[in-house]
């Protein structure tokens, strides 16, 4: 099943020279390719990389593995070889094949890991967010995992999270590759370090901001004193029609707000960091301060055990600002080699899961 039908073949891929002579590969593996190219340089065979787990996925990193063949591989290595596979944005079931090769081994032994690492990377930014956007409509999210990891990877993990129907971004890193879709923005709210840098004035810090960049879809953040109820009474005489404010609560606070909204709230954690009573009671204040038409914003910690407690406890959530949850690695691919010569041998326990002719070849892309 195919869930997503841009067309991301227009996407171009990066990849350091390096890659073609191994500074990428494990060594064990270079050294398979050598020894076969020398011994048996006519023998074909077939190596799958297959998914295993107990719930269907959203794929992704097969067009950049295309490419990366296509980058690494001579015309003549080229030719000795044919590809099928899935698309990104595919649907797939356990047990199931994304991607096979078919030819002599050598001609792609030493990049046999590095597909394996994009593929599992990029799927699995790209089913967490398929499978967050299942719960939310990605107008309303904001993806900011822009801290969460090495920022060198931006521009990849944001094109999975376009494969898995994000849609904006805080970063023009991660908009790299996916920047010419009409359907991307880049934008955000304001940091902590800015209401710091106002000795902790969020009424002064938005006049700046405004002042600036003016104050269409500006959005207050009003944690910074953990006292949401004193942040909106602020704010509210001079920007009663703010875009929102973005609750940021740590998990291990308690907003004073509520606390004296629910004295014995102190003892109960249930009502730590972002949770239904903290925002039904920033809704109430919000609306008894005439900012009835400002949004909710939530962030810290977001994903989708949060995002279910929140929606099922009927907490007026209007935009989600989710970073980690998105990009955490929780999928993995095995790479077997599985037919040699036309012929089933593979290790045990592995064999050919799908008729290769029944696959899309995708030959013609290399």
């Amino acid at each position: 099943m195919q869930k997503n039908q841009n067309n991301f073949s227009s996407i171009k891929f990066d990849f350091d020279p390096r890659i073609k002579d191994g500074y990428y590969t494990a060594a064990y593996l270079e050294k398979a390719s050598k020894i076969l190219q020398k011994f048996k340089p006519a023998d074909s065979c077939i190596m799958q990389f297959t998914f295993f787990g107990d719930k269907p996925i959203m794929v992704c990193g097969i067009n950049e593995a295309i490419q990366l063949l296509k980058f690494c591989l001579t015309k003549q290595e080229i030719d000795l070889i044919q590809v099928f596979g899935r698309n990104d944005g595919d649907i797939v079931e356990p047990k199931t094949p994304v991607l096979l090769i078919k030819g002599p081994y050598y001609v792609f032994a030493k990049y046999e890991n590095v597909i394996d690492s994009i593929l599992a990377r990029r799927s699995s930014v790209a089913n967490n967010c398929y499978q967050t956007l299942k719960l939310v409509n990605t107008d309303n999210v904001l993806y900011m995992a822009d801290r969460t990891d090495d920022y060198l990877i931006q521009k990849y993990d944001g094109y999975a999270a376009y494969v898995g129907g994000i849609r904006h971004f805080v970063t023009n890193a991660s908009v790299e590759l996916i920047k010419h879709f009409p359907d991307i923005t880049v934008g955000g709210t304001i940091p902590h370090a800015l209401i710091q840098q106002f000795n902790g004035d969020l009424n002064q810090t938005l006049h700046c901001y405004a002042d600036l960049f003016g104050n269409d879809k500006m959005i207050g953040l009003v944690d910074y004193h953990n006292d949401i109820e004193h942040e909106i009474k602020s704010i509210a005489k001079d920007f009663p029609n703010l875009y929102a404010i973005r609750i940021d609560t740590s998990s291990n606070m308690i907003d004073a707000g509520l606390i004296r909204q629910y004295p014995s709230c102190i003892n109960d954690p249930h009502f730590k960091g972002i949770n239904p009573n903290l925002v039904k009671f920033a809704r109430k204040v919000l609306d008894e301060n005439n900012m009835k038409n400002t949004k909710i914003v939530v962030s810290s910690g977001v994903n989708i055990p949060k995002i279910q407690e929140l929606i099922e406890s009927n907490a007026p959530v209007d935009l989600w600002g989710i970073g980690t949850s998105l990009i955490t690695r929780n999928i993995h691919f095995t790479a077997d080699l599985v037919y040699r010569n036309d012929t089933p041998e593979a290790k045990t326990g592995r064999k050919l899961f799908i008729n290769i002719n029944n696959i899309n070849s995708l030959t013609r892309h290399i």
